[in-house]
């Protein structure tokens, strides 16, 4: 029995270290905007409410102006995290501004998983000491972004590029982003954006699966018009269904391969998937995972050869 608790109990801290040290998460802001319904709220109760959530988690809270608070903590004297808290009779809105031994990657936006539980437990404290001055809450108006320009976003335009022919990738780096853009004006759920990395993933998996081909495939964010650069977006994901009620999810992508104005082909890409061997015990995240590394070999596929026009994957399915 000691030695099972023993072998137990190694399992648990490897991994607790695998995932104390995994790879980052997107940052994540919250936006309450519209979440307090009560009237004859005033900006000071706001305010003091604010004051006392951060409180609750060990935050300290700093006045900036009327509107605007600063809060920090500082974890096991070890971890800082800095937010911004704009605030109104309305609601509030929490608002990554810095940190330390975080892991925070300004241009992939990403950071060490734990930021986002913290903000989760500190928007959950706020909104509680809000209920003590008779908000309810409009749980409908939360929104959770995260810290993205107009650049995590994007619309492939093929027309701005002139097809070029074949190309040799064997001979060339292939560059493509970190965490690949979702389509503009995309129906893509925002839990998908907030608690799903399929973004970070899929750019991952491409990486992984093209080097399998023997291709060369790195990750570049400012693009040169000398890169030989594959353009690519999520243009959908639909997550229904669920754990023992079914999965039945989907990722769609598009891409073009190009250098400069000059392009070596495009296609687009779809895969459907429903959670594979013990679905029911997965969660939707994990099955849209299964889709995008699905896709990141189908487009290691391509890029060994590309054409014009490909339809790789799933994409008839979904017709």
């Amino acid at each position: 029995m000691k030695k099972i608790l023993s072998l137990l109990g190694s399992l648990f801290f490897v991994l607790f270290i695998i995932t104390g040290c995994g790879k980052g998460s997107i940052v994540q802001n919250i936006d309450n905007s519209n979440y307090i319904d009560a009237k004859n709220i005033t900006m000071a109760k706001v305010e003091k409410a604010i004051t006392k959530g951060a409180i609750r988690k060990g935050w300290t809270t700093k006045k900036i102006k009327t509107g605007l608070l600063e809060s920090k903590v500082n974890v096991r004297g070890k971890h800082f995290v800095m937010v911004n808290i704009a605030y109104n009779t309305k609601g509030y809105k929490i608002i990554y501004k810095d940190s330390q031994n975080m892991n925070y990657n300004p241009q992939d936006n990403t950071i060490h998983p734990n930021y986002n539980k913290w903000i989760g437990n500190l928007e959950r404290n706020i909104n509680y000491e809000l209920s003590l001055i008779g908000v309810s809450g409009n749980s409908n108006s939360r929104n959770v972004t995260s810290i993205e320009s107009s650049s995590n976003t994007t619309t492939i335009n093929k027309s701005q590029y002139k097809s070029s022919g074949e190309i040799n990738t064997n001979k060339n780096v292939i560059y493509i982003k970190a965490i690949t853009p979702y389509a503009k004006n995309n129906r893509i759920a925002q839990n998908i954006k907030s608690e799903c990395t399929i973004n970070q993933q899929l750019a991952e998996f491409i990486q992984k699966y093209a080097t399998e081909q023997g291709l060369t495939v790195k990750f570049k964010n400012n693009i040169g018009p000398n890169d030989l650069y594959l353009n690519l977006q999520i243009d959908d994901a639909i997550s229904q269904g669920g754990a023992f009620r079914g999965h039945a999810k989907f990722t769609t992508i598009s891409g073009i391969l190009v250098k400069g104005k000059k392009s070596y082909g495009s296609f687009k890409a779809a895969r459907v998937s429903g959670g594979g061997f013990w679905g029911a015990y997965k969660g939707s995240c994990a099955v849209l995972g299964r889709t995008v590394e699905a896709l990141g070999k189908d487009v290691a596929t391509w890029l060994y050869s590309p054409i014009d026009g490909a339809q790789l994957g799933d994409v008839g399915y979904l017709r």
